[in-house]
């Protein structure tokens, strides 16, 4: 009645029910429980993530019946706390958290990841990872997406202003619709997919008329990032092997161009792009053989745009950038694209965002 026991399940990318191992029981006291998330399991709606202060887990169930039966548990055994224990998936808690923001209580990184848990997403789900904007566009030396990268002395010269807006990317567009030119072929796919269905061709849902035929988050993209801290799971991802050299994360820069230029790459960010505890996603510290480029040039830590100093220093900046005045006059216009009312249906197709 005191705690919450649970068994850690360690099943990996791949993994079966033979082959999942199973880690010491655990426990957390009722009283030491900071939150709640509805979650899937897979594609079913049957999960719980449950929040500790030193990090959560996901818990599964046979379905969405035994899973309320257990939230609605929990709720009860902590009833007698001072504050309620929150259920950060319901829409009481989402509204709170956005009063909280608009009154600058919580800072925009926090009200976002407070998006992206209401919306189903999780550390835990690498196909419901939690997504981020690419917040600037200067990541070279004095051109839009630049693709210079930080190497020798450089990095102590160069200097970027996060109060000048021409160094930010236009957050009330989705990454898709930054490129005109790029966007004119999304355009016209779009038209002629339309005319095909208008024709009689098409029909059902899944031939709907779309813009871009990927999306801004998915596992290989949260892995791609995550490559150097994560390598086991690329490696289930990829059969036993790392992806081509040149489709590797190597350079902030040229994977930003590729998001802008690229008809196959729509990409956003993630969360640890923001926060300077988890810099490490951007060194090579395990020596991993990544092997060249085809320039000849050897893939190891990833190269950063001139102004940063290190990696640390690169997601403090961006960190910076997000909380900027400049950020935060457009931000609401990408959660809209993302959460909100432009991210299905006429507005969506409105707003350049199918």
């Amino acid at each position: 009645d005191r705690a919450l026991y649970f068994q850690p399940i360690s099943a990996g990318l791949g993994a079966t029910k033979e082959t999942s191992t199973r880690g010491r029981p655990a426990s957390w006291p009722h009283d030491t429980l900071v939150g709640l998330a509805r979650r899937y399991d897979g594609l079913r709606d049957s999960g719980l993530e449950v929040y500790a202060p030193d990090g959560s887990a996901l818990l599964t169930f046979d379905g969405p019946r035994a899973r309320e039966a257990v939230l609605r548990l929990i709720l009860d055994r902590t009833s007698g706390r001072r504050i309620p224990l929150p259920v950060l998936t319901d829409r009481s808690y989402v509204e709170q958290a956005s009063e909280l923001w608009h009154a600058g209580r919580i800072d925009n990184y926090e009200y976002l990841l407070v998006l992206n848990s209401a919306a189903g997403r999780s550390f835990h789900d690498l196909s419901r990872y939690p997504v981020m904007p690419w917040v600037l566009s200067e990541y070279g030396t004095g051109s839009e997406g630049g693709g210079g990268d930080a190497k020798g002395g450089d990095a102590a010269r160069a200097r970027i202003d996060l109060d000048d807006e021409s160094n930010y990317r236009d957050l009330s567009r989705p990454i898709g619709a930054l490129n005109e030119e790029r966007y004119k072929g999304f355009e016209a796919r779009y038209e002629s997919l339309l005319q095909s269905q208008g024709s009689g061709d098409g029909g059902s849902p899944l031939d709907a008329p779309f813009l871009y035929g990927t999306h801004y988050s998915a596992p290989g993209y949260v892995l791609y990032y995550l490559l150097r801290t994560m390598p086991q799971h690329m490696l289930c991802l990829q059969n036993g092997r790392f992806d081509v050299p040149d489709r590797l994360f190597h350079s902030v820069g040229s994977t930003y161009r590729s998001a802008l230029d690229n008809p196959a790459d729509v990409k956003e960010l993630i969360p640890e792009m923001f926060d300077p505890d988890c810099s490490d996603f951007l060194i090579n510290s395990g020596g991993l053989r990544l092997g060249s480029l085809q320039t000849g040039e050897r893939v190891d830590d990833v190269l950063l745009p001139p102004w940063a100093r290190g990696a640390r220093h690169f997601v403090r900046t961006n960190r910076r950038a997000l909380e900027s005045d400049v950020c935060t006059r457009g931000i609401h216009r990408w959660i809209d694209l993302v959460f909100g009312s432009r991210s299905r249906g006429l507005r969506a197709r409105d707003a350049g965002n199918l």
